[in-house]
């Protein structure tokens, strides 16, 4: 009994020293990427909405929602408030939600948009990589509170890559004209820097090669809605523009996805290939879109959202 005791100790103690030194050396090199990138929204949208006490329209999805809207058409044909949560994919769907679910109220429009990697469980719960746990610590700290065990334990064994890229980064002198500097930002949290983001010939088309979707993220996503209706929220479930290469080469994973939505009550409020877009309107992702395929998509958006909720033209 007083090996296990001592044993038990000395294991204490050694998580208390790696805390401890993870702390100093973050004290110590900040992650200057995170702090100097557009990934800084995550704030900003959590300070916007706790501003806004009026009804609004949210936007809950990926870099691809950063990177593909134009919200000031929205605001323009609704006459409401617009917030673009979006960042990062990487930080997970599950986590997207959490984190600003207190801000809706009554008569709020949620538009959710994941992107179709977000609907797999390691995407969705944010631990494929060390995004997670840098976006939380670097922007938003109070969040980290929304961490599941699960959560935890599986991005703990990212931290000495954390520590890698914050130490290369030490030095970094970020370019403004970046799309992905903080400063292209605009007040609704869109990306902007149109000027600089043509299309990239040579896009990676990428091909999911789950064979199904995850079902208990697919069960979160639902539970949330219910939750946000029974108080008078309007949840919509939109899919992600995808670049059209990529979208064949997935599409299994994606009619799949879309009946397994489907069963569960909870659909696609359009077919998904009515946003699937021509590789010649993405940026440098086959989520990002240039400045026609933001303005495109946002049309389309705005169209469907006049059919979703009765509004006269």
């Amino acid at each position: 009994m007083k090996r296990f005791i001592y044993k038990s100790i000395i294991f204490l103690l050694l998580i208390i020293l790696f805390l401890s030194l993870v702390l100093i050396f973050m004290a110590r090199y900040p992650d200057k990427y995170a702090r100097e990138s557009h990934e800084i929204n995550v704030r900003l949208s959590a300070e916007r909405l706790s501003h806004i006490d009026t009804t609004k329209i949210v936007i809950i999805g990926g870099s691809g929602c950063g990177f593909g809207f134009n919200s000031q058409l929205i605001y323009n044909r609704f006459d409401l408030p617009v917030v673009n949560t979006a960042t990062q994919a990487g930080i997970g769907i599950v986590m997207q939600l959490r984190m600003y679910e207190k801000y809706f109220s009554k008569g709020d429009i949620v538009l959710i948009i994941p992107e179709y990697q977000q609907f797999t469980k390691k995407c969705a719960y944010g631990i494929e990589s060390a995004t997670l746990y840098r976006i939380l610590y670097n922007h938003y700290p109070e969040a980290l509170k929304y961490l599941t065990p699960y959560q935890v334990v599986n991005t703990i064994k990212f931290i000495p890559r954390y520590f890698r890229v914050a130490y290369a980064c030490k030095d970094l002198i970020f370019d403004t004209t970046n799309p992905y500097h903080r400063s292209s930002l605009n007040e609704y949290g869109d990306v902007t820097s149109w000027e600089y983001r043509n299309h990239k010939i040579g896009i990676p088309a990428h091909t999911i090669q789950n064979d199904c979707p995850n079902e208990d993220i697919i069960e979160i996503i639902k539970d949330f809605m219910q939750v946000q209706e029974e108080k008078g929220v309007k949840c919509i479930l939109f899919p992600p523009t995808y670049m059209s290469q990529s979208y064949e080469n997935s599409k299994l994973f994606i009619n799949t996805l879309s009946a397994v939505l489907l069963n569960n009550n909870i659909p696609f409020v359009t077919p998904t290939e009515r946003y699937k877009f021509d590789d010649s309107l993405f940026y440098d992702t086959d989520y990002h879109l240039t400045y026609e395929g933001a303005t495109l998509r946002t049309q389309m958006i705005i169209e469907d959202l006049d059919s979703c909720l009765n509004v006269a033209l």
